[in-house]
């Protein structure tokens, strides 16, 4: 694959993107993520058949199709079955180029549960208030149905870019979710699901 990547993890101290693109993340020891800071050399990204587009590679133009409607997905088996209330979020990555933000919402499973992204309110799952930096917020839905307390705990803050700021804000009944805001109110966006390991995909156009 001729196409380079940056992928930048979860770190408690600021990073530089591509793009000039700063980042500022926090997790808690139950999330997927190292415990020192450290920078991801440019590399391939290897070929996976059948699996396009792929989650480590950031588009580089603004030609695919997006839009502001509801995205959503349903239930997708893995390789392997999936223990019974194991399934989380364990991490959410993020990548940048001048052309898009990519977002990779990260499971504990092989399989996808059903999922939703569509803009809401800044509120958590129980319709409390979320404190998150953006004019407009995108919340990822996923019913995991998971045992309580299972949750890891992230929130990473972007600058500059079209996403202000990406949080777990927490469970209820079943479901697990991602608030992200946008700078520039509902941005054009698209969604897809990616299974071994299970992940949820965004991929955010700048504005303009």
């Amino acid at each position: 694959m001729n196409q380079r990547r940056r992928l930048v993890p979860l770190l408690a101290v600021p990073l530089v993107l591509a793009g000039c693109t700063a980042v500022v993340g926090h997790a808690s020891p139950a999330a997927d993520t190292t415990s020192a800071a450290r920078t991801t050399s440019p590399e391939s990204s290897p070929t996976s058949p059948g699996s396009s587009p792929t989650d480590e590679e950031t588009p580089t133009d603004t030609n695919f199709p997006a839009d502001t409607s509801d995205k959503g997905g349903p239930a997708q088996a893995g390789s392997e079955a999936d223990p019974a209330g194991q399934t989380h979020v364990s991490g959410i990555r993020i990548s940048s180029n001048p052309n898009s933000t990519r977002l990779v919402i990260n499971l504990t499973s092989h399989g996808v549960p059903v999922w939703t992204a569509k803009y809401t309110e800044a509120s958590g799952p129980g319709g409390g208030p979320v404190e998150i930096e953006g004019t407009a917020f995108l919340r990822v839905a996923v019913q995991t149905g998971a045992d309580p307390g299972n949750q890891g705990q992230n929130d990473t803050k972007l600058s500059p870019g079209p996403v202000a700021e990406a949080k777990t804000t927490g469970y209820f009944e079943g479901s697990e979710e991602v608030l992200i805001g946008m700078r520039n109110g509902q941005t054009p966006f698209r969604a897809f699901a990616l299974t071994d390991p299970a992940r949820i995909v965004i991929d955010v156009r700048p504005a303009g």
